[in-house]
């Protein structure tokens, strides 16, 4: 197990930390500020949290909050901007926490214009926009996948014939892999854009070289110049919707010259877009013959339920690490030592089907897998219709497992998810 993170002397002056925005998986962050002995305030988005089924007031970890703001949509930034200098006015900010992808760089910008230290806004924004970013590691030598802009079907096609199928079609700003396809020919190309929803590709489409291998992501801080090697994890796929994330094990089963590879590769790309200061989610590709390659690169810590089974696996409070980087102090810690494996599987309709009357009785799963079932939650999304999930937004159902042994973690998970869909009487993403 990790050692934890030495906090500050109690003599060290109280700090004023602004969350923008919260989701429940992130929440944990409230508590660790306060333990550190600063004071925490939140700005809310009630447009976010509708969108979420979140409810604040009924969060346990409402309490380690000192002061709210409430905003009706935090994207606005002209609202954003006026509520955070407000804020800062009435008490001077010394560090922000932003968790949401959509609220990453509209904080930098306003970090920067008040001089607050945070991730830099402009390599923030080149980090989203995905095209813009492959061309900076590409100039920068570090990653030369191919890919391109296009406007429509005809020069994704002529982009496919240049280099052969499969290729990945995505948005060029997006997450959560809303968007995303694997394309395996000509026939399906047409389909996915003549399919798409009007808004999907609003910044453009972006179309990419297919890359095989391990599909790895390496969760890395940096502070003061230094970068931080948190983890890598491993993660899984679902086999009808490649693009579509079914879960995640944390640390990966990897050699640990692989896990050198990948986060030497991680600190390369984070350096040559130029974050600056953060804790970084890195995707990544590592290739049959051991070279990483970028899946995507998000300017923000790791998403969804990932933090809790970084601690599950003995890694620490990445919590605390991230409230202290977004405070911009000097931090010594060592390598990550894991002892345990940690693993997430998450779950949607795998079909277009009526929504279940009633969530079924989850208490087998204990009773058969003990302690090394942590959490399993189905929720149920309103209305009578399950959507077909192929995007983060449309799984209803979580399962957490923590094991000593990786195998046998995974394997668990995995009969959990398939237990469920059996007591659902419907197929699921798995």
């Amino acid at each position: 197990m990790t050692d934890p993170i030495h906090p500050p002397h109690p003599s060290a002056p109280v700090r004023h930390v602004v969350f923008v925005t919260w989701k429940a998986g992130n929440a944990p962050a409230f508590e660790a500020a306060k333990r550190l002995g600063h004071h925490v305030t939140l700005i809310r988005s009630l447009v976010m949290e509708q969108a979420q089924n979140i409810d604040f007031d009924a969060s346990p970890y409402a309490r380690f909050v000192d002061r709210v703001h409430v905003l009706k949509d935090a994207t606005d930034p002209v609202a954003l901007r006026s509520l955070v200098l407000e804020v800062h006015r009435e008490r001077p900010v010394d560090g922000f926490v932003a968790t949401v992808d959509a609220l990453v760089v509209p904080v930098a910008r306003i970090a920067e214009e008040i001089g607050v230290p945070f991730t830099d806004a402009g390599a923030a924004e080149a980090a989203k926009q995905k095209d813009r970013c492959r061309e900076i590691l590409a100039a920068a030598g570090v990653d030369t996948t191919r890919y391109a802009v296009v406007s429509g079907f005809e020069e994704a096609a002529a982009f496919a014939a240049d280099g052969g199928y499969p290729v990945v079609v995505k948005p060029a700003r997006g997450s959560g892999s809303e968007g995303a396809h694997v394309v395996a020919d000509e026939e399906r190309l047409a389909a996915v854009l003549a399919d798409a929803p009007h808004d999907a590709y609003a910044a453009g489409i972006l179309v990419e070289e297919y890359l095989s291998g391990r599909f790895v992501s390496a969760e890395i801080g940096l502070v003061h110049g230094r970068f931080l090697r948190l983890a890598v994890s491993e993660r899984s796929t679902w086999h009808r919707h490649e693009a579509l994330e079914t879960g995640t094990t944390i640390p990966a089963g990897i050699s640990p010259e692989e896990h050198e590879r990948v986060m030497r590769f991680a600190e390369e790309v984070v350096g040559a877009v130029g974050l600056r200061l953060g804790v970084f989610h890195v995707e990544v590709m590592l290739g049959a013959d051991g070279t990483p390659r970028l899946i995507e690169l998000n300017p923000r810590i790791m998403g969804s339920c990932l933090p809790n089974l970084f601690r599950l696996a003995g890694g620490g409070d990445i919590f605390e690490l991230l409230v202290r980087i977004h405070l911009n102090e000097p931090i010594e810690r060592g390598p990550t030592v894991f002892d345990a494996y940690a693993t997430v599987r998450w779950f949607g309709a795998a079909d277009r089907v009526a929504t279940p009357e009633r969530v079924p009785d989850l208490g087998w799963a204990a009773e058969e897998y003990g302690d090394s079932l942590h959490s399993l939650t189905v929720r149920f999304p309103e209305g009578d219709t399950l959507l077909p999930c192929r995007g983060n937004l449309g799984n209803f159902g979580e399962v957490q497992v923590v094991h000593a042994d990786r195998e046998t973690s995974i394997r668990i998970a995995e009969d959990i998810v398939g237990g469920m869909a059996d007591r659902l009487g419907i197929e699921v993403t798995r």
